[in-house]
């Protein structure tokens, strides 16, 4: 079943988390199970909502790629994630904007 999960990460700077997605690679790869991915900025707390094709997609990038990679460029703030069923996932084309 399709999930929609919403990520919250406190007390980066944008540059953190442009390298934490540079380190995870979303963009140049796009992880199994990954349908969408959102993100913005209130102060100094980063938002993710993300569409998944499964929890345990989510739950495998969450352990092999994106823990790994906020370990690895230094933030020492844990992603909180809340997970939903999505009611409905609908994506019209394809776009990336940076």
């Amino acid at each position: 079943m399709a999930i929609v999960v919403e990520v919250t990460l406190s007390g980066i700077t944008k540059e953190q988390y442009d390298e934490l997605r540079a380190k995870v690679g979303w963009l140049d790869e796009a992880p199994t199970g990954g349908l969408a991915h959102l993100t913005w900025f209130d102060g100094s707390t980063c938002h993710n909502v993300d569409a998944w094709e499964s929890e345990a997609a989510f739950a495998a990038f969450a352990e092999n790629r994106l823990g790994p990679g906020v370990a690895a460029v230094g933030i020492t703030s844990e992603p909180v994630p809340t997970i939903h069923p999505a009611h409905e996932v609908f994506l019209p084309k394809a776009l990336t904007i940076t």
